[in-house]
This record gives C-alpha cells, sequence and structure tokens, in this order.
C-alpha cells in the first residue's frame, strides 16, 4: 500500500486504518492500491484508491474505488465501490449509466478481517458520475 496524498498531508485520527485498509484491500484483489486523496471524519472516513496504471496495450484495463467507513453504533462499517476501466473509459453493465461492483468488509479496522463481493450495482443516483474516466 502506498500513501499519495497531497490534498491532506497531515496524519489524522484514521491514518492507521486507512492505511491498514488499504493494504487488505489490495491483498483482496492480489493488486497493490494507492491512497490518491483521502478525507476523515470525526465518525470515518473517504478515500479514492487507485490500482496500478494499465499496462496491457490491448485492454488497459484499470480500477479505482471509493473506500469509505462510518462508525454506527460503535461499530466501524467498512465498503468500496470500485469502478473498472478499459482505455481510460468506465465499464458499464448492460445500457445503466453507471454501475460499480460493491465489496464490503466484516472485522477490526486493522485489515484482519474478510472482503466480501456484494456484486455489481447501478448507480442509480449518479453518485459515482465523476468517476466515468480513470484518473478523472
Amino acid at each position: 500500500m502506498t500513501v499519495d496524498n497531497e490534498d491532506n498531508p497531515e496524519t489524522g485520527r484514521w491514518r492507521s486504518a486507512i492505511e491498514a485498509m488499504t493494504a487488505s484491500f489490495g491483498a483482496h484483489l492480489g493488486q497493490q492500491a494507492t491512497v490518491v486523496n483521502s478525507s476523515e471524519f470525526e465518525d470515518g472516513f473517504s478515500c479514492l484508491l487507485r490500482g496500478p496504471a494499465p499496462s496491457d496495450p490491448t485492454l488497459q484495463v484499470a480500477w479505482e474505488a471509493v473506500l469509505g467507513m462510518q462508525e454506527v453504533d460503535g461499530k466501524p462499517d467498512v465498503s468500496v465501490s470500485l469502478f473498472l476501466y478499459s482505455r481510460g473509459r468506465r465499464l458499464r453493465l448492460d445500457d445503466q449509466p453507471g454501475s460499480y461492483l460493491e465489496i464490503v468488509y466484516d472485522g477490526p479496522l486493522d485489515g484482519t478481517g474478510t472482503w466480501r463481493d456484494e456484486g455489481w450495482l447501478q448507480d442509480d443516483f449518479g453518485e459515482f458520475a465523476a468517476h466515468d474516466h480513470y484518473g478523472g
């Protein structure tokens, strides 16, 4: 896991959890995960993660994801919304305006828990419309 976070250079309350969860998520995918930027709040955090740059000259597949955590009744509620790209454009299911893979985490914030793929979801409210292009 690497941290490339010029927007929020100070270490905050959730820094160690962000690092552990990013490393754990990268291990789940079998790929390096980098924190592009993060925002910390009193009861949680949100981060943009990015996988390795595309290397295949044909498909140029890459991914970005939003890692979020919020404490609910004193327990962490952690999930990742993953966006898959080919040639810099976000891949979608059928004729959906946007779709993403939802992955949830169960366990402590030290990254020793388990990840579970919930499946592909439609972005009904356009929450992730800004993630239409890789690196954008």
